[in-house]
This record gives C-alpha cells, structure tokens and sequence, in this order.
C-alpha cells in the first residue's frame, strides 16, 4: 500500500500525527518529481565536465577481475588474478608499463567467477586493503583480508573477516568509511532454512583498528539472492547504506536498500528501490552500485523490464526511505549490464558494459561505456570507450584528481584472459552559469530518461 493510502485513515484516527504524515509525503512527491522536473533542474545547472579517452582499451597484461588504485604521489596500482593467486602491480608511468608485482593472497588458491572477485581500497595515506575469497571447498569458502602499511610494498599474513561461519562466505564488497573504519559486506550461508529457498544472507562486518582485526558480524538482512555483489555507500556523521538484490515472493528479485545511522552496527526497515517485479528462477549475478552525491544516495542497477536488459538509475533524499522514479542509464544499448559507481569531484561516473550493436547486426563485442550523472540526476551523453582484442566484461573505474580517469576490464582471448586499461582526462571543465539539458547518448536534448514501463 502507497503512503499516501495510509495518511487519510491516519488522520482521522490521530490529527497529531499530521505534521510527521505531511512531511513523508512532501519527501514522496520531491524524490518522486516527473521527467519535466528533472528536466527543469538540469536545465539551471552547469554543463558536466568533459573527459577525452584514448581511442580504445589497451592490453595490459595477463590476467584478470583487475582493480585499481592511486596513491597521492601518482602512482597507479592494478590488483588482478592471475593462475588463481592475487598480485598487485605498480605503474608509476601512469599506466604506461607496470612492475612484476608482489604476490597478496597466501595459502592455497582463491576464487574470482563472476562478481565474486577480489578488491581492494587504497586510502589517501600509506593504507592498502585487499579482501578475497579464499578456496576452501564447496560450501565452505571464507573471506580473507589482508593490508599492507607500506604503500604496497608488501603485506602482511591474511586474517579472516569472520571465522564464525561454517557455510558460504563469498560475493562481498569492501569498503572504508571516512573516519577510517574498514567494512567487508557479504552473501552468507549459514542461515539457510529461515528464508527464501535458494537465498542467502547478507552480512557484515567491521575494523575500526586500519584492519587489524574485525567485529563480530552482523546480519543485515535474509532473502537474498545468492550471487548478486552487494555495495556500500557512506552519508554523513555515520551514516552507511547497503545495498543488495533481494528474493521476493514467486522469484522476483528486486534492488532493496537498509541504512545504518550508527556506522553500521544497526540498520533500519528495507526499502524496495523500484519495483521491477523481474521474475527469474535463478540469480543473474549483478548487484547494485551506491554512491552518495550532494546529499543524495544514488543507485544503479541491472534488470529486465519490457523484455529488455536495462540498466537504471533511481536516488533518494531522504536516506534511502524514498527513492525517485527510475530513469534508464544504458540508452538503446543492448545487453547492458555490470555498472560501477564512483565520485568525480560534484558527478559520479557511472562505467558498464554493453554491446552497442546496429540493428542489422546483433552480437557484436561487448563494449565498455563511460557516463556521468550530476546531484540532480541528470545524465551527461554515454561515451564509447570500446575493446581491445575480445569482448569487455565487468569494468571498475578509479578517478584521480584533478584531471586522470582509468577504466579497467577483464577480457577473453584464445591465449588466455587478458587486463585492458583505458586512460581518461579531463579535457573541458563544466561551464559555470550555463544553462543545459540532459542529453541521450546522440547528443541530442532529452529530458532525463524517465520509464514507463514501472
């Protein structure tokens, strides 16, 4: 039932109640403004920066599932699997060449499929942080974490996010909050039977000594759907969401959101980000991706509606209890899917895969695909960043202020799977006072890409 189903009983039962009633729905009907709203908005805001990138993806090695990281200094940092142990090579060309590496992961082999694959987060200072699934057997997988102090010169002996289960830990997201402390998020487990069959938990956990050790876990949620990443994003004065694909009543696996306000050791009631009712007996192995922008949490998500992969775009504003009509980010792209969030100064970039086919011609390579969308929600034009040798699968993006964007793929090859590296840069800087419209991947003006389909 609709919140605004509710107000009028409500007020006849208890009129001291209006003044919370009004105010939930004037947060409803902002974060739910129509297209010509949107549209309006984006019209009184600046023009978005504009990033050149070199003409297609480059191959950097073998490998694959690549992460990336900068320090200050400038030196460019690319984690990737290679024969199923971890390395972490280091640029200080700007991603001209890269060092032999050092290895990360110890112990046996690890394992990286689909969105369950390593990562990492390299802080501002001398902090290093990689996180893995360590290969323990069916049903038995553990996450491993490990840091290095040292600039990544080397690290240290891996420690367990949590040893208390005795099931599953595996498609995880890590993450570090502004005031340092460290969360690793994941599908569990060890709670099969309280839920939906087939679905996991989602758990999680946190350092708040740089990684030393972690907190007990703590259960976020049930009824999730059992190989979709999580994601993470921060607010303010320690405010953290968590984002997940959930299972819902007769397969339907839609994007749900909870919010901690007290750094995450409780969340509050889950919010259903949008609708999709996309019914599917079987996990599509792509979760959602958060980021928080001019006081808004932005989501971005894969689905199917009207027939059709789409990937989509809704926000809230007011912490993830409400959230906007949802807007296509993927144009006429087909297959898009894969997206990944990341802050560039006042816009997020927003980076997927997709193969932009003619319509005589339908499976030609996938593509990776650049584009950024503003605290309005508005959406810059989609930008070919393309292919090296093979078709590009899940991209991760890293933008280094001011002015240097890398965009990293896995690709396959006969000889093996490869590490392509495409390099960006600031080309134009957004003009101040200059009114604009959103645009559609053509150029041409559009207002921001409202569905209809809901």
């Amino acid at each position: 039932m609709k919140l605004h189903e509710l107000m009028i009983p409500e007020l006849r039962r208890n009129p001291a109640s209006a003044t919370g009633l009004v105010r939930a729905l004037f947060l409803l009907v902002i974060s739910t403004v129509p297209s010509d709203a949107n549209l309006l908005l984006s019209r009184s805001d600046a023009e978005f920066s504009q990033f050149t990138f070199e003409s297609h993806g480059r191959v950097v090695g073998k490998g694959n599932d690549p992460q990336l990281g900068v320090r200050a200094s400038g030196e460019l940092f690319l984690l990737s699997v290679k024969e199923r142990t971890l390395w972490l090579q280091t640029s200080a060309d700007g991603g001209d060449s890269f060092d032999e590496g050092i290895r990360v992961s110890d112990g046996g082999k690890i394992a990286s499929n689909s969105e369950n694959t390593p990562l990492m987060v390299v802080r501002s200072m001398h902090e290093f942080y990689a996180v893995w699934t360590a290969d323990d057997g069916h049903d038995h997988s553990s996450l491993q974490f490990a840091r290095s102090m040292d600039w990544g010169k080397s690290f240290g002996k891996s420690i367990p996010v949590d040893s208390s289960g005795n099931a599953s830990q595996s498609f995880f997201t890590l993450a570090v909050a502004p005031d340092g402390t460290v969360f690793v998020a994941w599908l569990d487990g060890r709670d099969r039977g309280q839920g939906k069959q087939g679905s996991s938990a989602l758990y999680l956990a946190r350092s708040v000594n740089l990684g030393q050790s972690f907190e007990a876990s703590v259960r976020v949620a049930l009824n999730v759907c059992p190989c979709c990443r999580p994601s993470i994003a921060f607010g303010e004065n320690k405010t953290m969401h968590i984002g997940w694909r959930g299972v819902i009543d007769h397969d339907i696996r839609d994007i749900f959101i909870a919010t901690s306000t007290d750094g995450g050791a409780t969340f509050g009631a889950q919010t259903c980000v949008a609708e999709d009712n996309w019914q599917i007996n079987g996990c599509p192995h792509s979760g959602p991706a958060l980021a928080t922008l001019g006081g808004r949490l932005f989501v971005a998500w894969h689905t199917v509606s009207g027939k059709r992969s789409r990937i989509y775009i809704a926000w809230s504003i007011d912490n993830g209890a409400h959230f906007s009509s949802k807007v296509e980010g993927g144009m006429n792209l087909l297959d898009p899917n894969h997206p990944r969030l990341v802050h560039l100064d006042d816009t997020l970039g927003l980076v997927f895969q997709a193969r932009g086919a003619p319509a005589r011609e339908a499976w030609v390579k996938q593509d990776v695909y650049f584009r950024q969308i503003d605290r309005v929600g508005a959406l810059s034009p989609v930008q070919r960043l393309g292919h090296a040798i093979g078709s590009a699968k899940y991209p991760t993006l890293l933008f280094e202020r001011p002015d240097r964007i890398f965009v990293a793929w896995t690709e396959g090859a006969d000889e093996g799977q490869k590490l392509v590296l495409a390099r960006g840069r600031l080309s134009a800087p957004k003009q101040v006072n200059s009114p604009r419209r959103a645009t559609g991947g053509n150029g041409s003006p559009t207002a921001v890409e409202k569905t209809n389909d809901d």
